[in-house]
């Protein structure tokens, strides 16, 4: 990439990059990592060309989690926790990815786009805190 002067890092983070989530520290420190080395990695290599961004999805609904979208009781615990009260779908992550790695982003760098059908914003304090 640094010889071409061209191309796109792409990480996969998580909302607990951000949220804390208590009995997983090592699984979120390591998303913490990652949003961190996303910004210095871009501020190493944006001048030569190359972009350096992170996904932060939360939610989808994926085999690794099925047991909880799968039980009606622990998806309507999930899809309060979510401001669109879904999970997302793969191919969701997949178009935001595709847009950061196409031209049509090429002002962006070094930064976490979260994927999270509003999670960031913390639904439960919609109706005061």
């Amino acid at each position: 990439m640094l010889v071409q002067q061209r191309g796109v890092i792409l990480q996969i983070t998580s909302v607990h990059e951000i949220i804390p989530w208590a009995g997983y520290s090592a699984y979120t420190s390591a998303k913490a990592a990652l949003s961190m080395f996303t910004k210095t990695a871009a501020q190493e290599v944006t001048t030569q060309g190359v972009r350096v961004l992170a996904i932060a999805p939360r939610a989808i609904r994926t085999p690794i989690n099925a047991d909880v979208w799968g039980n009606p009781e622990s998806l309507r615990d999930l899809d309060q926790k979510i401001a669109m009260a879904r999970p997302g779908d793969p191919q969701e992550v997949g178009r935001v990815a595709a847009f950061l790695m196409s031209d049509l982003a090429s002002y962006i760098t070094g930064t976490t786009i979260a994927v999270d059908g509003g999670m960031l914003i913390y639904p439960d304090f919609s109706h005061g805190g």
